[in-house]
């Protein structure tokens, strides 16, 4: 069973990258790991799992865990943008422990790429794969994102330091509550950014917000949001949020996939959006 999953684990990664506008071995790099991660061909260390991705080894708390992050963001290209410059800066607002921050590195290695994650279990393991991997120019913050510089609750499952739900919104993950540092993004940025990837887990408006009324939108090239829509029913804001995006002069492109089962109950069904919001400059 587990060589049948392999096989189709590669198949499946040739096809979703054919054509992709990648570095060279990028392709045979991500098959190769899709396979070790089906067959569990992993690293066992300190309680933490192992797993090779191109030129780095990346741990992380689970094998399925790495095996949904690789595939999303190295075979899927989530976070994929096309930058000005062989040397971009990219805020990265929810790191958790740091597969994106790796990707951004395979992508434009002279990248300068601040990271933020606010839950301590994923930020310990981003600090580690940062260090173990030697990553140049890469600066990491303990901390959530949003409108205040201050401490706020913060909701994660003691239990699962796996889960991708960790919040500043207890409408994300009830109970587990502690409290983390947040920070004005505005006050952090020094340079013009190429890119702004934010999956802060029902933050992003405020995060979006905080920028406009700023004036440091201004200096955004492309951003990648996961949008969580309908987080809490009673918000229905995705299109605020992206008539606030075009009236600061971008253009934006979705995808979402829906439960088709949530059509039956006319009521609001959360879903995860993903935004690529780029501005008209970059179009031609």
């Amino acid at each position: 069973m587990k060589a049948w999953r392999a096989l189709q684990a590669g198949r499946t990664t040739r096809r979703l990258l054919a054509d992709a506008p990648v570095p060279d071995g990028w392709t045979r790099s991500a098959v190769n790991t899709q396979r070790r991660l089906a067959l569990g061909r992993v690293r066992n260390e300190s309680g933490l799992v192992h797993v090779r991705v191109g030129d780095f080894d990346v741990a992380g708390f689970s094998i399925s865990s790495l095996a949904f992050l690789h595939n999303e963001i190295f075979v899927k290209l989530a976070y994929y943008f096309r930058a000005r410059r062989p040397d971009p800066l990219i805020i990265d607002g929810g790191s958790n422990i740091g597969m994106s921050v790796l990707f951004f590195k395979a992508l434009y290695p002279d990248a300068r790429v601040l990271a933020f994650e606010p839950a301590a279990p994923a930020h310990r393991l981003l600090v580690a794969n940062v260090e173990a991997n030697r990553l140049a120019d890469v600066e990491v913050h303990h901390a959530a994102l949003g409108r205040e510089n201050r401490v706020v609750p913060f909701y994660e499952d003691p239990d699962d330091p796996a889960t991708f739900r960790m919040s500043t919104r207890r409408e994300r993950i009830p109970g587990g509550e502690t409290t983390v540092e947040q920070r004005r993004l505005s006050g952090l940025i020094d340079g013009d950014v190429d890119l702004l990837k934010l999956d802060v887990e029902g933050a992003e408006d405020d995060v979006l917000d905080e920028l406009v009324e700023s004036g440091a939108m201004a200096r955004v090239d492309q951003l990648v949001v996961e949008y969580h829509h309908h987080l809490d029913p009673a918000r229905d804001f995705l299109d605020v949020f992206l008539e606030r995006l075009r009236a600061q002069g971008f253009r934006y492109q979705l995808a979402a996939r829906e439960q088709i089962a949530d059509r039956a109950n006319r009521e609001p069904a959360f879903q995860d959006v993903l935004v690529h919001a780029y501005r008209t400059r970059l179009a031609a």
